[in-house]
């Protein structure tokens, strides 16, 4: 059964909502927290609802069937589109956002990270600062996050098999005195929260057919829908954020599947849409009290850019290595 088959709707102009913008993995826990504590929840998702077994073994195939394909996303003299012309941005367009697409990689920041201007001193072009708060004060919701979500080598949780990739350099570690594991991986290593065990099947970044790999699609989201307080409107894709004479958020602009302009109302607005659709909302929202664009105060939103850092080492062997076998 569709996920949205048998959920409570909520009216266009119920104004008690919370309205939620965007279904990965702020949006889609937040509108399960707030179900669970009784609170009407609608989610806003701009793509549409898969099913585990509609997830694609064709990873350029894949592209089209979950990642934004809007030419602005990759077009441009931004560093993005300078880097990759023509490559849609891997950020997932669907119910369950880019929990879908992601690896599973589950690391905490390390303390001095979150002291970055008095770690590494001032940036040339960039606009680095020490957060507000430390690595102490988020420690508590660490652990819970990985409790949650099942994260390996947390909470007694046992650690992923190694891919083949995992296997080859594991081999050299070892001779060399070097000591490495699988790593902290939202993926379950064992059965657990009703959900299989990874089956080393090496599409992760495809979507997980059987569940191993923690994404709201069929955790937060269908635990949120079972209250009878929670509503996700797939192919929802957002305009703008309206409000009152007051200044007070009063609702949603939205064009739904079929193009047509929607106005849901709301109490409460969460915008959680990704790097590159949270700023675009907000911006886009701009009016007479607001001219530069909703909670933008500081000029800075749309600004300082953060990428998704990653380093990867490709090397030939003379045996076969299978290198697609087991998680990405």
């Amino acid at each position: 059964m569709s996920l949205t088959e048998k959920q409570k709707t909520f009216a266009h102009n119920d104004d008690d909502v919370v309205v939620i913008i965007g279904s990965g993995a702020g949006g889609g826990t937040l509108a399960n927290g707030l179900a669970q504590q009784g609170i009407n929840t609608v989610v806003l998702e701009a793509g549409p609802l898969h099913d585990k077994a509609d997830f694609l073994a064709d990873e350029w195939a894949s592209f089209s069937q979950l990642a934004w394909l809007d030419p602005r996303t990759t077009s441009g003299s931004f560093r993005l589109a300078k880097d990759f012309a023509g490559l849609p941005a891997w950020i997932v367009k669907a119910v369950g956002g880019t929990t879908i697409h992601w690896a599973g990689a589950s690391l905490r920041f390390q303390p001095h990270e979150f002291k970055a201007l008095s770690t590494y001193g001032k940036v040339d072009e960039a606009n680095l600062l020490d957060w507000p708060i430390g690595y102490d004060d988020l420690e508590p919701y660490y652990a819970k996050a990985e409790d949650r979500m099942g994260v390996t080598r947390t909470n007694g949780i046992g650690g992923l098999p190694g891919n083949n990739n995992f296997k080859v350099m594991h081999a050299g570690a070892e001779k060399l005195g070097y000591s490495c594991n699988t790593g902290h991986m939202a993926i379950n290593s064992q059965p657990r929260d009703g959900r299989l065990a990874c089956q080393q099947r090496g599409f992760c970044f495809q979507g997980c057919r059987f569940g191993a790999k923690w994404s709201t699609l069929y955790t937060e989201l269908p635990e949120g829908v079972a209250t009878g307080h929670l509503e996700i409107r797939p192919e929802s894709h957002v305009a703008r954020i309206e409000h009152d004479k007051k200044g007070r958020i009063s609702g949603v602009v939205y064009f739904d599947k079929d193009g047509k302009e929607q106005r849901q109302k709301a109490r409460v607005v969460a915008v959680a849409g990704n790097s590159l659709e949270t700023p675009r909302m907000l911006l886009n929202s701009a009016s007479s009290m607001f001219p530069d664009g909703l909670a933008n105060s500081s000029g800075q939103v749309g600004r300082n850019y953060m990428r998704h850092m990653t380093g990867s080492v490709y090397a030939t062997f003379e045996e076969q290595v299978n290198m697609y076998r087991g998680t990405t």
